[in-house]
């Protein structure tokens, strides 16, 4: 089936999906990455304050989040909407007063649960249990929405800064919540219920639904996280800190910020062709490859000093994200089944974002030491976790 064909048999839950990815912008290091500076300024706060804070925030978000995964197995998708929708709203009402009564921490913390969190894990659950043999071309088509965000987000929300305030911007993105994502999201899923499948057989080895106590107790898991986790730990890390990128290489903010337009489209091109990859080689194995266009843009932001290098390396970082994003959950689909997904993905969602608490952490003390040092030794490390994601997917199967 073609990607027309999905869109015209499934509009309404592949919109629901979108819309999820979409939103989940408001907590996405991206998006709150361009309010960093302000909140600088305002607030008194160094780099490493607000680092500490950001950690603080996303990791406490990390240990809550498993408490609502089997619930995502279980609950009508509406409600989970409406109850994420109402948590991105507070959010988004903490940030606008943060500067006034010391609310950043809270703001953040929701942000974190709510919009990286609870939006994608609810998104992806959705769309992956809903499709079977198109499962691949499924995610791809909704992750355009995590895609459209990334490519103009950061644009729109430079724009409001300059036409009122960033305590405004992050107001506006809240009425955008109650006013868009709560009465569209109810509309696209009122009748549907978790469990509810197109007709057909996934192309993957049908395999035993694991339960959360039997992924933990397979040593594969333990090798193929690590390969996971890399890249929302360096992204975010790499996000938060490309102010340090800029003062090292000469280049505005606002032309990283225009990056990100080319960030978006790899992303949105590479979607198209990762769903169909999936669909056909399996996740797996797209898994194996997924991190290496992200190593040619280090080597790449390393060597040149141009600023096309920035936008460079910045369309092959979109590939990558474009292809972990689809195979973070395809993958366990095929390693696990399908019955346990949120909770299993709610697990993985913990430890990612406990990865994505570290990154900036990490990264801003690696970055204010060495520059090329950073990114060589990064691109090491990737080779090596090609490496181990190879031996993952050859493994002897039961």
């Amino acid at each position: 089936m073609s990607y027309l064909q999905i869109v015209r048999k499934h509009p309404q839950i592949l919109g629901y999906g979108a819309l999820h990815y979409f939103f989940s912008a408001i907590g996405q290091t991206f998006l709150i990455s361009v309010s960093v500076p302000y909140l600088l300024r305002d607030m008194g706060l160094t780099s490493i304050g607000f680092s500490n804070r950001y950690a603080i925030a996303t990791i406490s978000s990390a240990l809550v989040l498993p408490l609502v995964g089997g619930w995502v197995d279980r609950a009508r998708l509406s409600t989970l909407s409406f109850l994420g929708g109402l948590g991105l709203l507070t959010a988004c009402l903490l940030m606008f007063f943060s500067a006034r009564y010391a609310l950043l921490l809270p703001a953040l913390f929701l942000m974190r649960f709510f919009g990286q969190g609870s939006m994608v894990l609810i998104g992806s659950t959705a769309i992956a249990k809903f499709f079977t043999k198109n499962r691949g071309k499924g995610l791809s088509l909704a992750s355009m929405g995590l895609s459209l965000a990334e490519t103009f987000m950061p644009l729109i929300f430079v724009g409001l800064i300059g036409l009122y305030s960033w305590e405004d911007a992050w107001l506006i993105m809240g009425s955008g919540v109650i006013l868009i994502f709560i009465p569209v999201s109810y509309l696209l899923i009122r009748n549907h219920l978790p469990g509810q499948e197109e007709v057909g057989t996934p192309l993957s080895t049908t395999i035993n639904d694991f339960t959360r106590r039997q992924v933990l107790g397979d040593p594969y898991f333990y090798m193929t996280v690590p390969v996971m986790l890399f890249l929302p730990f360096f992204i975010t890390g790499i996000f938060i800190h490309q102010n340090l990128i800029a003062q090292a290489k000469g280049w505005t903010m606002d032309w990283m910020a225009f990056t990100f337009i080319g960030f978006g489209f790899s992303k949105v091109v590479t979607s198209f062709l990762g769903g169909a990859l999936i669909d056909r080689f399996t996740a797996r194995k797209v898994f194996v490859f997924y991190l290496f266009p992200l190593a040619v843009g280090l080597i790449f932001l390393a060597f040149g000093e141009h600023k096309i290098f920035a936008l460079v390396y910045m369309i092959l970082l979109g590939m990558t994200a474009s292809l972990g994003t689809l195979t973070g959950v395809a993958i366990w689909v095929e390693m696990y089944g399908s019955k346990n997904l949120g909770a299993i993905k709610s697990m993985v969602t913990t430890f990612m974002v406990v990865s994505t608490a570290l990154g900036p952490i990490v990264l801003g003390w690696a970055l204010e030491i060495s520059l090329e040092m950073t990114l060589y030794t990064f691109s090491g490390i990737i080779l090596l976790l090609i490496l181990l994601s190879y031996l993952v997917v050859n493994r002897k199967r039961p």
